[in-house]
């Protein structure tokens, strides 16, 4: 499972994790000289964000830091960012009918009605990275249907009624100073252009055809290990599904980008709220474990994930 679908994703060969338990989506962080305590919260992108409501350690935390701090800064002027993500999900010298034989074109169809009720002749154009993205989506809504009609929202428009959404409309009522880790371009280039043709077209058949189920339980798996927040869990499942290359780009590079950011707002004598994908927590070279090898202390906050 990859990219910022269901962004507690991915991935292939890293060194195994230190011997800590992360059992939680939350955390503090102090120590190093630093003023004030910031917040790291793992998000999943797809997750009905109703339980931070029942949190209200989630609530403080906002209302105490100085700046909320996501991957991107989503963009309020949806035609915008809509005109950008359209400009990178069209391919300029190929189509989907010439990836993609004619045997696989028609299960690729087949699959796409069956999830989302409409045909592949619309996408003829469009990176197969997008198509994959459309029927992972359709799969993790019918996998989790009957939480999701507790809140219709959701089941309109996932991408916009998300966590990372919510956190960030939170940071405008609280008047909130709202910062990026990447450009809403960086994160576009990394999440369409991260895996070359033959490789999008090689992720989407394995969902299509999905011998034995394996999505479908992949996303149930996802979203348990999510709700008994086990990083762990979430870090093994990962490293199951991605190649060591797109691991590079997808995950380590990026956290390895945001690392001296995240630094330089820990010494500011500020605090930050930062909500990025679970993923990006765990691991040898995730965000906790390299805080802590720069000296931060991390404690986790507990809270209770529906």
């Amino acid at each position: 499972m990859k990219n910022w679908l269901i962004f507690i994703l991915i991935w292939g060969a890293l060194p195994a994790l230190a011997q800590d338990n992360l059992n939680s989506i939350f955390w503090e962080v102090k120590g190093k000289g630093i003023s004030k305590p910031t917040y790291l919260f793992g998000t999943h992108h797809l997750h009905d964000y109703k339980f931070l409501e029942k949190n209200p350690q989630v609530a403080t935390a906002l209302q105490a830091s100085d700046w909320v701090v996501g991957e991107i800064v989503i963009d309020t002027n949806e035609m915008r960012m809509a005109m950008k993500l359209t400009m990178a999900m069209f391919m300029k010298n190929t189509t989907l009918p010439k990836l993609l034989s004619k045997e696989d074109y028609e299960a690729t169809d087949k699959c796409l009605r069956e999830n989302m009720g409409i045909s592949l002749l619309a996408f003829n154009n469009v990176k197969p990275i997008f198509v994959y993205q459309l029927i992972m989506v359709a799969k993790y809504m019918k996998a989790h249907q009957s939480e999701l009609q507790k809140s219709p929202q959701m089941m309109n428009n996932p991408f916009n009624a998300s966590m990372d959404v919510y956190f960030q409309k939170q940071a405008r009522e609280l008047k909130k100073e709202l910062r990026g880790l990447e450009s809403v371009d960086d994160q576009i280039k990394v999440l369409y252009d991260g895996y070359s043709l033959e490789r999008q077209v090689e992720m989407l058949l394995e969902l299509v055809y999905d011998k034995g189920g394996a999505s479908g339980n992949e996303v149930l798996e996802l979203s348990n290990l999510y709700i008994k927040q086990d990083l762990d869990g979430l870090f093994n499942l990962m490293q199951k599904s991605s190649r060591e290359e797109e691991l590079k780009s997808l995950l380590i590079d990026r956290n390895n980008n945001w690392l001296p950011q995240i630094e330089q707002m820990l010494q500011s004598g500020k605090s930050a709220f930062i909500a990025v994908g679970a993923g990006h927590l765990p691991g040898s070279y995730g965000v906790i474990a390299q805080l802590k090898k720069k000296g931060y202390t991390l404690t986790p906050i507990s809270i209770k994930v529906e």
